[in-house]
């Protein structure tokens, strides 16, 4: 137990030009007691060929190369859990890098804290190498664990507080008996996915700057949130929290108010599509009407302000 195997799990689609410096930070970890899935799914770049030199390292366990896409990161999450045979899982996502400390500091406090997820602080970087920080992290300056039904009341119901996969460890055998609802969603099916399995006992959080997140707003997040699919499947998660957990009726208008106002101004493919999502957050017209009046109310108040 206080050497656990974990399995690391590397899902690739035509990330070439990251895969070695992906594969070397986590070969070159502290934590040595480790084995490496990689699952391409299809890739039309050089991915297989980079990753193919790796297939005698001995820490390699399982190359997986699909012969057709399977059009979904989380099946791919999916299909490295079944094959994993550690207690813990570690999703280090193609294109990301990371400390070679991560999973000797992960792996303590999972292990000390009775722990099904334990996730560090991130940094992002932009495909240019530009840094900044995950700024929803930025309220909390040293390491912590709390209960993972505390946890999502605090952190989770505006957006989710871990940065990406890459940043996390987690229990192979929580993760495999979840509801798998999480797989059908297109945009944020990694955020039910981090609230199910805090469900299920503590969570323990780095402070450290651990993960390096490289992140692209790729064609496929615009799609998603041209096709109104992204703020729907944001309305499903903040029920499901507000359902299952006890968050204060201020905090629920607060966050709600937010997001009906972006997805108010927001670009959508047609008329149709910005009825369908503002229906699905504001049936009655209710908060659509709060926000246009006070709206009116700024304007006046500016207007008086220039007299």
């Amino acid at each position: 137990m206080n050497n656990p195997l974990v399995s690391v799990i590397i899902p690739n689609y035509n990330h070439a030009r990251f895969l070695d410096e992906r594969i070397q930070s986590v070969l070159n970890q502290t934590y040595q007691n480790f084995e490496l899935i990689i699952l391409d799914d299809k890739s039309t770049d050089n991915s297989v060929e980079l990753i193919n030199h790796y297939k005698d390292n001995p820490h390699v366990s399982c190359i997986v190369v699909n012969e057709e896409n399977s059009g979904s990161t989380l099946k791919q999450w999916h299909k490295g859990f079944e094959l994993a045979k550690g207690e813990l899982i570690w999703i280090a996502e193609s294109d990301d890098s990371c400390d070679k400390r991560f999973l000797e500091i992960l792996v303590d406090g999972y292990i000390k804290n009775d722990a099904v997820l334990a996730f560090c602080k991130s940094c992002k970087y932009d495909v240019a190498g530009n840094r900044s920080v995950y700024t929803h992290q930025n309220t909390i300056h040293c390491d912590m664990v709390v209960t993972g039904r505390d946890f999502i009341s605090h952190h989770m119901l505006d957006r989710t507080f871990v940065a990406n996969a890459s940043s996390a460890i987690f229990s192979r055998s929580v993760a495999m008996s979840i509801d798998r609802q999480y797989m059908s969603m297109r945009g944020n099916g990694d955020w039910l996915f981090w609230i199910e399995l805090m469900e299920h006992g503590n969570v323990f959080f780095s402070a450290k700057e651990l993960n390096f997140f490289r992140f692209h707003h790729t064609n496929t997040t615009r799609s998603l949130e041209y096709q109104g699919i992204s703020a729907i499947e944001y309305k499903f998660i903040y029920d499901y929290v507000v359902n299952h957990y006890q968050i204060s009726e201020c905090e629920k208008r607060r966050v709600k108010f937010d997001y009906l106002y972006c997805f108010m101004q927001a670009n959508y493919e047609s008329h149709a599509t910005r009825t369908k999502v503002l229906k699905v957050w504001d049936r009655y017209r209710v908060w659509r009407t709060y926000i246009f009046l006070s709206s009116i109310k700024e304007d006046i108040k500016l207007f008086l302000r220039n007299l």
